[in-house]
């Protein structure tokens, strides 16, 4: 006597299968924005970290030297020591445990020492990266010149964190309105609007090299302005970064020849804003749609304005 209960039960008819393949790929859309959104809020709380950590090594140079480092030794072709052609990075990288990178800076400082960096040209100093930026870390480029000896030159790292030059373009480089400037020397006291009421630092986005260069966050032989952010429109604003020498523009970090008026603007792969570090080294996010009023008055160091509400 057959026992129906014992039966094997037939394979997955075709129907079957697919509505299991459909709801599978249902369950993968809507697994996918929520990883994305994890990863991104993952990066974005690095970037946060990364830019804490410039922020305490500029507040350390200030308490070792009782002042900020300079936003750049010099003004476009002059060649001014300590570090000639070298912006604020150079003397805080001790303070971010790279002092073996500093006494190299140091070491080959001279008008054509920055070409010295084609044996540096992976070096990497993680406190400078955002890892949102597809783009970064940015190491292994190479420069349209080359050396007297024929060999083609490299760049060196492009950092994303950018220091605030203040409101407005820059101008000729040798005196803005913000913290950071050519030969700029900022106190604490300087401050006057307040250290939580004033920028120090924000990001930007760095561009792949192609048959052009873009300079923007090169900080090894920089040309003013290069390693700097202005608050003149907000963040990831669709006008284009005004480039002194040398620019790509795409369409996230869209760009445009300016020499005599340059500015860049904070800009970032986050999602709707960016990260910023205020004069006191507490980081902040800043959406791209805060008041234009109060981001362009956030800039400025010491000009007595009353910042809207952001």
């Amino acid at each position: 006597m057959s026992n129906r209960g014992s039966r094997n039960r037939s394979a997955f008819t075709l129907i079957e299968l697919l509505v299991v393949i459909a709801i599978i790929a249902i369950l993968i859309g809507l697994l996918l924005p929520a990883v994305q959104k994890v990863r991104e809020a993952a990066a974005r709380m690095k970037c946060s970290s990364n830019m804490r950590q410039v922020a305490i090594a500029l507040h350390s140079y200030h308490d070792a030297n009782g002042a900020f480092p300079m936003g750049q030794y010099n003004n476009f072709y002059s060649n001014d020591a300590p570090f000639i052609r070298g912006c604020w990075v150079i003397p805080i990288l001790p303070y971010m445990e790279q002092q073996n990178l500093y006494q190299y800076y140091a070491a080959s400082n001279s008008a054509n020492g920055w070409a010295l960096l084609s044996t540096k040209k992976d070096t990497l100093v993680p406190p400078l990266v955002c890892p949102s930026d597809p783009g970064s870390p940015k190491t292994v480029t190479h420069d349209t010149n080359t050396t007297t000896a024929g060999i083609t030159e490299m760049q060196g790292l492009h950092t994303n964190m950018v220091v605030c030059a203040g409101s407005t373009g820059y101008g000729n480089g040798l005196l803005t309105n913000g913290m950071f400037y050519v030969k700029s020397k900022t106190k604490m006291t300087d401050i006057t609007d307040g250290t939580s009421n004033t920028l120090m630092i924000s990001e930007i986005l760095v561009v792949p090299d192609t048959g052009t260069n873009d300079l923007r966050g090169r900080y090894a032989n920089s040309w003013y302005g290069n390693s700097w952010f202005s608050t003149i429109y907000p963040p990831n604003n669709t006008t284009p970064d005004q480039v002194g020498y040398q620019g790509i523009s795409t369409p996230k970090a869209p760009s445009t020849q300016n020499s005599g008026n340059p500015f860049l603007l904070a800009r970032s792969n986050h999602t709707n804003g960016v990260n910023a570090a205020m004069a006191d080294a507490s980081v902040r996010f800043f959406s791209n749609s805060i008041n234009a009023l109060a981001w362009n008055y956030l800039g400025t160091k010491s000009t007595g304005e009353v910042i809207p509400n952001f």
